[in-house]
């Protein structure tokens, strides 16, 4: 999961939307993974859906993130993380929220704009 340091109990969520095009937001964390299992590529710095590593994050402009299939080309796709948790994409700008919505802004280091990768350990069915 992805879990916003601003608003500890928000984490990032597919919404729903399994299949590009579709907008990723905030919801409640819920330690399920499922909508809010992410992976990070260190090698090609995509973020990617865990359930289908063929969907990437991606900034389609400031105020629309969305799941796309990963096209390599980095661009929009590609982001670094920052020891203080920020998510910047290739431009440097920061990954943010305003509560629901998912946004890219100047970076401002508020905890809006923080992030904690976290794990999800799923338990084998008896």
């Amino acid at each position: 999961e992805i879990r916003n340091m601003g608003s500890r109990n928000r984490c990032v969520d597919n919404l729903g939307g399994w299949s590009p095009p579709a907008r990723i937001g905030m919801y409640t964390c819920h330690g399920m993974g499922g909508s809010q299992y992410w992976q990070y590529d260190k090698r090609t710095k995509e973020i990617k859906q865990s359930q289908n590593s063929q969907n990437c994050m991606d900034a389609v402009s400031a105020d629309q993130i969305q799941i796309q299939h990963c096209h390599g080309s980095g661009g929009n796709q590609k982001w670094t993380m920052t020891k203080i948790g920020e998510i910047k994409t290739v431009g440097g700008l920061c990954l943010g929220h305003d509560g629901t919505n998912l946004n890219i802004r100047a970076c401002d280091s508020s905890a809006e704009q923080r992030w904690q990768w976290g794990f999800v350990f799923e338990k084998p069915v008896d």
